[in-house]
């Protein structure tokens, strides 16, 4: 059967897709889009948008010219439309042509019949004004086809991405109504959506976590910026926060979400490197929230994880870290931070394997260090399980155990205070400041500590053992005020218990 007759059967074209039939139907922003992807090579070897190829005869011929990149592009479109055309290749390949062919026709006649004016950005409202006004008595004409011309025209000449942001920069700085932002925003939209010119404008980055906390950052805006940018980037930042750039936001979201697909590593070849930047980028799009597309952005993010998360991997990070507690406290976080996304059950296999064979809870003895620093490990490890995010009955089972611990560990503790303390202000002050550093946890043990403190200051000597050296009466008070902070600061004042 030959191609022809192919064509005769080939299946009825299908609705709900923009299919370029005539030159005007080029000009789309589904289009645009396409013609950014499909001569993205050439577009950024020339530094234009599509919106400036699409309104210059010289660059078209330039890109035809080229003849196998062209033609490269024109097969690949094509190739990727024939079931919705409803046609074969060949078909659809000669409809493409005629197509540009016409647009590019239809473009030097436009532009011969009518010069692209010279852009003053001062009064570039007014001309926008003007030009949409005679455009309201000719319905065949492409919309702002002459206004896009003119700053094609305009931006022509500049030499690099950050050239043409400056340029344009300087028509929204001008801008004298919403009209001129309009046109603005979809040139730099244009613009954000090349790789390489947001590269130029943002600045290299190290590695590719980094890249997207600065998109993310971008669109963040108007919300202080954690990244450091280039100038271009500082100026963009600067447009996003002031003026509603919707086109412009909505190419950076297709880039982050990109950039989320991609399989390149977000911290380098390191797994530890690459692990944390990817808890980090979670942490900033949890953060921006809808702002960086919210959910979905989440969910293409969460994708990656299985590939990086797994016993295996967070083993080998955290092999450097020496103690089994801190490993845990390490791994606790990571499961904290990754909220609801997937790899949390690796997570809590691994945190399961470190707290059990190596029996951690076993592990704070009295010979294991001072007493206090020891007792404060217990707790240390104990808020951070806490604070986890796993869910109550794992909670439980893990710092049961860890209770337990420090419970064993105070009587001997006392025992330590009185042996290095021969007042009972003295015992009483020791106390007081472990507890005001946080040494022991919330709850039972705690409270069992502000009783041994309520013990050592019902002694009968503890007042003249505390105010013992004061030689006046301001001093004495010093004194009290400074024990009323430690009461605060421990928990007991305020509370009813002191």
């Amino acid at each position: 059967m030959t191609q022809e007759q192919q064509g005769d059967t080939a299946p009825a074209p299908r609705s709900g897709n923009a299919i370029c039939r005539e030159p005007a139907d080029l000009y789309t922003p589904r289009s645009k889009r396409s013609i950014a992807r499909l001569a993205r090579e050439f577009l950024d070897h020339v530094k234009v948008t599509p919106t400036e190829l699409l309104h210059s005869v010289a660059l078209q011929r330039q890109y035809m010219d080229m003849g196998t990149a062209y033609q490269a592009a024109a097969q690949k479109a094509a190739m990727a439309q024939v079931g919705a055309a409803g046609q074969n290749v060949q078909q659809r390949l000669r409809e493409l042509y005629g197509c540009v062919d016409g647009a590019v026709r239809d473009t030097a006649a436009r532009l011969k019949a009518k010069p692209p004016a010279a852009i003053d950005p001062a009064t570039f409202h007014e001309y926008i004004a003007a030009e949409r006004s005679a455009q309201k008595s000719d319905t065949g004409e492409i919309p702002d086809f002459t206004i896009n011309a003119a700053v094609a025209n305009y931006l022509a000449g500049t030499k690099t991405w950050g050239e043409k942001f400056d340029k344009l920069l300087l028509l929204a700085d001008s801008a004298g109504g919403p009209e001129v932002l309009s046109i603005v925003d979809g040139l730099i939209a244009d613009i954000v959506d090349s790789k390489v010119a947001l590269r130029e404008l943002i600045g290299e980055s190290e590695n590719l976590g980094k890249h997207l906390e600065a998109m993310v950052d971008l669109l963040g805006a108007p919300n202080e910026p954690k990244s450091e940018f280039a100038e271009g980037g500082r100026t963009l930042h600067r447009l996003l926060s002031s003026h509603p750039l919707t086109e412009t936001r909505g190419a950076l979201l297709r880039q982050l979400r990109r950039g989320l697909q991609s399989k390149n590593p977000m911290g380098g070849k390191n797994p530890a490197a690459d692990l944390h930047a990817h808890l980090r980028l979670l942490e900033r799009l949890t953060q921006a929230g809808d702002s960086a597309g919210g959910e979905n952005t989440i969910a293409i993010f969460s994708e990656r994880l299985p590939k990086i998360l797994s016993v295996d991997t967070l083993s080998m990070v955290l092999r450097s870290v020496p103690k089994a507690e801190d490993r845990l406290v390490r791994a606790l976080d990571i499961h904290r931070r990754l909220g609801t996304s997937p790899g949390r059950q690796q997570v809590r296999q691994y945190i399961y394997n470190i707290f059990e064979f190596e029996r951690v809870a076993q592990q704070f003895t009295p010979e294991a260090g001072p007493l206090p620093e020891t007792i404060k490990r217990v707790t240390t490890l104990h808020a951070a399980f806490a604070g986890s995010g796993l869910a109550e009955q794992h909670i439980v089972k893990y710092i049961e155990p860890l209770e337990q611990a420090q419970t064993g560990l105070l009587p001997l503790l006392f025992q330590s205070v009185e042996k290095d303390n021969e007042t009972a202000a003295a015992r009483a002050v020791t106390l007081l400041d472990l507890c005001a550093d946080g040494t022991f946890m919330t709850g039972a043990n705690l409270r069992t500590v502000h009783q041994q403190i309520r013990r050592y200051m019902a002694d009968e000597s503890f007042a003249t053992s505390f105010l013992a050296g004061a030689p006046d009466k301001q001093t004495q008070t010093q004194r009290l005020v400074e024990l009323h902070q430690k009461l605060l600061a421990s928990g007991l004042a305020g509370t009813g218990n002191a």
